[in-house]
């Protein structure tokens, strides 16, 4: 794999109970989406950190939701809707990528680098004269899984910046739905889930590309909009 395809690389969100406040979400009227395949999203098929990115997003998802709810019927309310389905689409990007995430963990840890390194020992000082084609392909072994781990915690602050970043949109649309003031005061609440909804795409994509050549590159992830 190569630095280009890592750099390219750019994943998101995560409490407990949450799959079944989850579906009780589909019948409630204060729902902000009709997005089905949300029904699918189950935080504990993933491990932490991932897990954790997956639940936020759906706290997320239900304090807009209480928001929409808050709301007088009107054209606020309608904007709030419009802007809900675009969070549904965040949510459900935070989970693929939160599954990409998880699968990329699951490589590392196939790796193992201790019995990797006895075995450099061993080989070091053996007259085996395949020994220094052995020696390099134990030493790439060892690069390979410093690469996964660097890409996962960047992937890993790349999620939480957007998870903040998303958290501060929704914060602001309670603000606003309490307010009933100008519906185009949500104009910046709905460039910002969308600018995060696209970086998060944007990282799912690239840590799909980095499972499927097999993660063996350097690399970084792209840094965010502040």
């Amino acid at each position: 794999m190569t630095v280009a395809l890592l750099a390219v690389l750019v994943v998101l969100l995560a409490g407990g109970g949450l799959s079944i406040a989850l579906m009780r979400r589909h019948a409630d009227p204060r729902r902000s989406g009709g997005a089905a395949s949300l029904r699918t999203i189950d935080p504990f098929a993933v491990n932490e950190p991932w897990r954790r990115f997956v639940q936020d997003a759906l706290r997320a998802q239900n304090r807009f939701g209480d928001a929409i709810a808050g709301a007088a019927a009107g054209p606020l309310r309608e904007r709030l809707l419009e802007i809900g389905r675009s969070l549904d689409a965040g949510v459900e990007r935070t989970w693929a990528t939160a599954r990409q995430g998880q699968t990329l963990r699951d490589a590392r840890r196939r790796i193992d680098t201790n019995q990797v390194n006895a075995r450099l020992a061993s080989f070091r000082t053996t007259d085996d004269p395949n020994a220094a084609n052995t020696v390099a392909s134990l030493e790439a072994q060892l690069a390979s899984a410093e690469r996964l781990d660097a890409v996962t915690r960047e992937a890993e602050s790349k999620l939480r910046l957007l998870q903040a970043q998303l958290d501060e949109a929704v914060a602001r649309a309670a603000e606003l739905s309490v307010r009933a003031g100008d519906v185009g005061e949500l104009a910046g609440v709905e460039h910002d889930i969308a600018e995060v909804t696209d970086q998060l795409e944007a990282l799912r994509l690239a840590l799909e590309e980095t499972n499927q050549v097999g993660g063996g590159a350097g690399g970084g992830i792209p840094q965010a909009d502040h």
